[in-house]
């Protein structure tokens, strides 16, 4: 008995955050793409890419954008607009809470905490000189940026830090 209450519970819960997704839907991709940077010093940017999705129950939108130098170098940006798909946000974001960190020969990696509403992963993988971090915003967005040819993952969080992550978090 107790079994088929719990479950008619969950089916309720789980149909009523359905229900609420669907009546909201993520930022249009080409409104998402303004919040990437234009350019960035010593690189040379691509064209930007994104796209929206919409289906019944969800809805999210992704822009990115690739910059590279004469060297060989790469940054790469890519921000997701999680706003109808919460389910899928937090499975993103799900170990971030954990203050998980680790550290080998070859890489380091740990949980972040930037402000109240920003926090994620950064990465630096130390014999391929990549560094990489993402962010959750807001328990919206998330914020990917990943680079070749790092000492550190000063530059890559450089990057973060110039883009307007706040009023990402305020929407």
């Amino acid at each position: 008995m107790k079994k088929t209450y719990f479950s008619t519970i969950f089916a309720f819960l789980l149909f009523a955050s359905l229900s609420l997704q669907s009546q909201e839907e993520a930022m249009n991709y080409k409104e998402l793409q303004g919040y990437l940077p234009a350019s960035i010093s010593g690189y040379e940017a691509g064209e930007p890419g994104g796209q929206t999705t919409n289906m019944q129950g969800m809805s999210f939108s992704s822009a990115d954008i690739k910059f590279t130098n004469s060297s060989g170098g790469y940054i790469q940006i890519t921000l997701l607009d999680y706003k109808a798909a919460i389910n899928m946000y937090q499975a993103a974001t799900a170990m971030w809470n954990a203050g998980m960190s680790f550290e080998n020969d070859d890489q380091i990696a740990r949980s972040v905490q930037w402000e109240d509403d920003i926090a994620g992963w950064e990465e630096f993988r130390k014999k391929d000189k990549e560094g990489k971090i993402a962010l959750g915003i807001g328990n919206r967005f998330f914020l990917s940026i990943e680079a070749n040819q790092q000492e550190d993952l000063d530059f890559v969080k450089s990057i973060a830090k110039k883009m307007d992550l706040k009023s990402l978090a305020s929407k």
